[in-house]
């Protein structure tokens, strides 16, 4: 950490241990707007929600953690977020305030704690182990299942044995030692088992013809497709602190009631969108929306994240990549200018070059992914922006097209004027 981050941090905490650092509430109806899941201290006695100013210090002093290489590469930024508010929180606690070395230091220790060797246990589909009972793979082992290659561990409260069996006694077991924060050794084992199944579905190919399609390697890292939880088991080297960890599915209903569907028939067009496929006669732009319509549901029911973001970015191209000129330009252009000017507010005017970056902070990750065959670089925070966006921007053509326009250069040329006018203010 250098000095002026050190320098940061100290200003940074002078404003978290003043009154500038939580908001002041007049009325109870001025409390009552500060949602659930606002920013907020907890002590003893209350919860003292953070103003602006003490957001935006806490953070700060997050990104300047999150960027130290020694936690960087062993504890994941959610961790070190978590570890940070953790931290201040117990500073407020005591009503002390702490200087810049104080703070870090805490936070220092108390993370880089967490940083061990693990075993982690998940169950393995679609392979059988006909005439041996274990296979090495490097780091990792496919087993059937056998009680006494637990031996170690430390069994105790509800984690038991039997529990154990049962829980783990379908298909066979794939063990896998990695080192790190609990997320991030995690992170390492399921990144290592990925392509565990990868060299897996390789060797099928060449040694079974058609195995590509009819055979289905499945490691239970994540529920597929359905609601179920899975169970990971995890326990140090050594046997100690043994731990189960409930993953649930990433399948969930959509809660739609009568309200909703009213806002989305009366103001995101819902009809018209329906109506789409079954149009005898569509405009350019209604067969740009109607592609871009597939291209969200393909990328929605997709499990992997870098695929589920290119195509997303194939929704987005629907509209906006009219020729190979420019193309990181157009697509950050078109939908920064959708989505401050077309009605729907997503973004605000002052906003706009901010919004632009991003979108084309946002595009270099696809191509890097695309072009260079990155496969880690797309992050949720990534995912949750443009899948947000990209479904405002089908939206928002829709009402377009509800206004009479009917081609993509049409739009291109009132998004190149806009975009004019903001660059030129």
């Amino acid at each position: 950490m250098t000095q002026k981050e050190r320098r940061i941090i100290e200003h940074e905490l002078a404003t978290l241990f003043s009154e500038k650092a939580f908001l002041v509430f007049n009325t109870i109806e001025e409390l009552k707007r500060v949602g659930l899941f606002h920013p907020s201290v907890r002590t003893d006695t209350n919860t003292h929600p953070l103003s602006d100013a003490g957001i935006s210090a806490l953070r700060r002093i997050t990104g300047i953690m999150q960027r130290v290489p020694e936690l960087r590469d062993s504890c994941s930024p959610k961790e070190i977020a978590g570890q940070v508010h953790e931290s201040y929180e117990g500073w407020i606690k005591q009503s002390l305030q702490p200087d810049a070395a104080e703070f870090t230091k805490e936070c220092f220790d108390a993370l880089l704690s967490t940083v061990k060797e693990h075993i982690h246990l998940v169950t393995l589909e679609g392979l059988e182990l006909s005439d041996l009972d274990r296979l090495e793979l490097g780091r990792v082992s496919i087993c059937k299942p056998d009680m006494a290659i637990l031996s170690e561990v430390q069994f105790g409260g509800a984690i038991t044995e039997d529990w154990i069996q049962g829980e783990f006694a379908k298909g066979l077991w794939l063990i896998g030692r990695s080192s790190g924060s609990p997320e991030i050794s995690f992170q390492r084992f399921e990144h290592h088992t990925i392509l565990t199944i990868g060299i897996l579905a390789v060797c099928g190919a060449i040694l079974f013809e058609g195995s590509i399609w009819q055979s289905h390697l499945r490691a239970a890292l994540s529920p597929h497709r359905q609601t179920m939880p899975t169970s990971i088991f995890r326990w140090e080297a050594g046997g100690a602190n043994p731990t189960v960890t409930r993953v649930w599915g990433e399948d969930k209903k959509l809660p739609l009631n009568v309200e909703l569907i009213a806002y989305l028939r009366n103001e995101c067009f819902l009809d018209q969108l329906t109506e789409l496929p079954v149009l005898n006669q569509k405009t350019e732009l209604q067969e740009s929306i109607e592609r871009a319509l597939y291209w969200f549901a393909d990328a929605h029911g997709d499990r992997n994240t870098t695929m589920r973001f290119i195509k997303l970015w194939s929704c987005a191209e629907c509209f906006f990549a009219i020729t190979d000129k420019d193309v990181t330009e157009a697509n950050a252009r078109g939908m920064a200018t959708i989505l401050t000017f077309a009605g729907y507010g997503v973004w605000k005017v002052a906003d706009y070059p901010k919004l632009k970056r991003r979108l084309k902070e946002l595009y270099n990750l696809r191509s890097r992914a695309v072009h260079r065959a990155e496969f880690n670089g797309v992050q949720l925070q990534d995912l949750r922006d443009l899948s947000q966006w990209v479904a405002w921007v089908i939206i928002s053509m829709m009402a377009l097209s509800q206004r009479g326009y009917q081609n993509l250069e049409a739009i291109k040329e009132q998004s190149v004027r806009l975009d004019t006018t903001m660059v030129r203010s």
